[in-house]
């Protein structure tokens, strides 16, 4: 609860009006800040509750059944106990005649229909400790002094007949003149109000001194230094014993208040990290453009970038480091769309773009006015080519990607929920594809979005359930025959979606933060599986784990196949881990160092998928491996691709030459195996050995008469 509002908990608000709704609401709001709420909807119940009650404050609809709220108002300024009490009117419009006669009849102010939820509760907290502070200097001048200072409050005394003032030294202070300089007269205070707010703080105060009626107003001061500063400005004229006409008033400094409220209104519509736009100010930004585009007929385009592995890096470097980054980023797209040569396509001022931070690691923009659908991918690849620039965080050179997603007015959908929604989907689909890629939605993304969703909860659901299981593919020694180790695969199957690819949920587990855990059960599970065949006599060999990238960053991979080897009682000579070069190149010092801890418990390490990344001669000698994995990709063209046929001989002799094991996977046809066994290929993996099978079918790979019958 703000500040402002502590001091009110106990404080009476009277509210006068006849619609229920609009009671409801102030009922809850005002409730919410600490207010006592007291409600009827004429205005003779009102004049009845204040003979029983006396309220801090009166919010009154101008037009009741029976006597107007103006009327009202007026009664009720006659009681002398209520000559400063906050009366707030409320009206539907703005009609001057209205206004004119609200304040006539001693209105505080005028407030319009619907209110500013957000902002009432702190205006009616000023208002109530102004209206205190004015009732506290007619009943106890002594100690007047104190609640000014406290409340920033001023005061002042203007005799008419002697052209006399007297101004507390609050209001000196709050006018940041000093009293051995500056005389007290109204002219100086005059002097010091806002050019822009003079003429009406004249005219109300003049038409309410001239009816000897009260008036309070807020403006602004312009300082003597130039400094600006906010205050409500209350006076009544009064005779006293000898009939002589006494301005009485007070001053209250309520820039801090105002300040306040700026910032309220500036974190409802900006961001605070990165000074974009939010979520609600884009949103209401692209109503606004598509309801103009309907009219002018433009096309308008919907932008989502969503930077790719942006959990990794803050969990990684922590949310210091993350936010960082983000503002970075926010700078750099800033720069790149607003950027001549960027929105030239765009046939508009590059002021009518918006840029908005819609979530964590999220950002969205508009592009109004576009000539054609296609506009929108340059600026989508300038952004990616901006992203990849090099970052320093701390020292580290950190290069980004992201995935963006694009949706185009009125192709794409004609309203901002469905245009949002659809680059959304475009976005998740780039995503999905590996990242560091934008992508046009199209009407096909919509079913694969919908399929995704349904996936991502099942698939929760299945981890917490366990409805997971393992296959295990042998691997074939190529000289002996024998089969001297086997892969565990993951698979999912699904009852009402039946066989779910790999593919397709290892990738999402990634994206949800579950493959950690995944990964933990799979290496569990292989190893305790291993450990059982042992135990029953079958033949021991090594059983291979993938590992992902995300199992590197989440968890301490060390600790956990520790863990697993002793949970299990396996062997860890019977272990052995693949991993991929998009894994190793992530961090390749923390990566290398995690891989060698292994290797020295006894664990063997295998490069998954080798050739389709960019690993290097000198990377793999200051890698901890014993086995290189070539991808099906090189296998499935041999032996009557001669490029093929060279490229795996090449590998061949230069894994030999490091001292790494070579195993070549999807191999389907006797020929491929003749030709892998003619160039010293150490051992093969694929579907002419056998398809991955459960395990109760793979323990008769492991029998002894199977060996060397493969």
């Amino acid at each position: 609860m703000p500040g402002s509002l502590e001091n009110n908990r106990a404080s009476r608000l009277l509210v006068v009006d006849d619609d229920q709704t609009f009671l409801l609401m102030i009922r809850k709001v005002m409730s919410n800040s600490g207010f006592i709420v007291v409600a009827c909807n004429n205005g003779e119940d009102a004049l009845e509750i204040c003979r029983d009650i006396t309220p801090d404050m009166i919010l009154m609809d101008v037009c009741l059944p029976g006597a107007s709220g103006i009327e009202i108002c007026r009664q009720i300024r006659q009681t002398t106990d209520y000559a400063t009490l906050p009366i707030l009117l409320v009206t539907a419009n703005s009609d001057r005649e209205i206004v004119r006669e609200g304040y006539e009849a001693g209105a505080t102010d005028f407030l319009t229909k619907p209110l500013d939820w957000n902002l009432f509760p702190h205006r009616a907290a000023y208002l109530v400790q102004a209206g205190r502070a004015m009732g506290e200097l007619r009943v106890n001048r002594t100690s007047l002094a104190t609640a000014q200072r406290i409340a920033k409050i001023g005061s002042f005394t203007y005799d008419a007949e002697t052209q006399e003032s007297q101004w507390s030294s609050e209001l000196y202070s709050i006018l940041g003149l000093d009293p051995e300089r500056h005389r007290a007269h109204p002219d100086t205070l005059t002097h010091l109000i806002h050019p822009d707010d003079l003429e009406h703080v004249k005219a109300v105060s003049e038409q309410a001194l001239r009816d000897s009626k009260s008036f309070s107003i807020e403006h602004r001061l312009v300082l003597h230094d130039g400094g600006i500063r906010h205050v409500r400005h209350y006076a009544e004229a009064t005779e006293d014993l000898m009939g002589t006409r006494v301005v009485t008033g007070v001053l209250q400094d309520t820039t801090d208040h105002v300040h306040a409220i700026d910032q309220i209104r500036y974190l409802a519509n900006f961001d605070g990290l990165t000074g974009l736009t939010n979520r609600r100010q884009f949103n209401a930004r692209l109503t606004e453009t598509v309801q103009h585009a309907r009219s002018s007929r433009n096309l308008v385009a919907v932008i989502i970038v969503d930077v790719d592995r942006f959990k990794l890096i803050n969990d990684s470097l922590g949310h210091s480091a993350g936010d960082q980054i983000l503002q970075v980023v926010a700078e750099r797209v800033n720069r790149q769309v607003r950027n001549s040569d960027c929105v030239g396509p765009l046939d508009g001022d590059d002021t009518d773009v918006e840029i908005a931070r819609v979530g964590g690691d999220e950002f969205s923009l508009m592009l109004p006015r576009i000539v054609h659908p296609t506009d929108a991918g340059p600026v989508a690849q300038r952004i990616l080519e901006t992203l990849r620039e090099p970052i320093d965080v701390d020292g580290q050179n950190l290069t980004l990607s992201a995935s963006i997603g694009i949706s185009i007015y009125p192709i794409d959908g004609e309203t901002t929920e469905t245009l949002i929604a659809n680059a959304n989907r475009a976005m998740s689909h780039a995503k999905s594809q590996g990242g560091n890629s934008f992508q046009y939605y199209t009407e096909s993304l919509n079913a694969t979005s919908t399929r995704r969703l349904v996936l991502e909860s099942k698939l929760r659901n299945a981890v917490e359930q366990n409805r997971l299981h393992l296959v295990y593919q042998p691997k074939v020694d190529l000289r002996s025959g024998r089969v001297i180790g086997m892969e565990a695969l993951l698979r999912w199957v699904e009852p009402d979606l039946g066989f779910v690819p790999p593919d397709e949920f290892i990738p999402l587990a990634e994206e949800i933060g579950c493959i950690s855990k995944i990964g933990r059960w799979v290496l569990l599970d292989a190893c305790r599986q291993n450990k059982e065949w042992q135990d029953r006599g079958l033949g021991s060999v090594p059983v291979s784990v993938n590992v992902s990238s995300r199992q590197f960053s989440d968890t301490d991979l060390l600790e956990v196949v520790t863990e697993v080897l002793e949970e299990t009682g396996l062997e860890p000579q019977w272990l052995e881990l693949e991993i991929t070069e998009s894994a190793m190149l992530e961090d390749e010092v923390a990566t290398t160092q995690t891989l060698k801890l292994i290797r020295e418990q006894g664990v063997r390490v295998s490069l998954d998928d080798f050739g389709t990344g960019f690993s290097s001669l000198s990377y793999l000698r200051r890698l901890s491996l014993d086995t290189l994995k070539i991808d099906r990709s090189f296998v499935m063209d041999l032996p009557d691709d001669d490029d093929a046929k060279g490229i795996f001989e090449a590998i061949i002799v230069m894994a030999h030459v490091l001292g790494l094991v070579v195993i070549a996977e999807g191999v389907e046809t006797e020929e491929q195996r003749d030709f892998l066994h003619s160039i010293d290929c150490d051992e093969i993996q694929g579907y002419l050995v056998s398809k991955p099978v459960p395990p109760d079918e793979f323990a008769h790979f492991l029998e002894p008469d199977a060996q060397g019958s493969k």
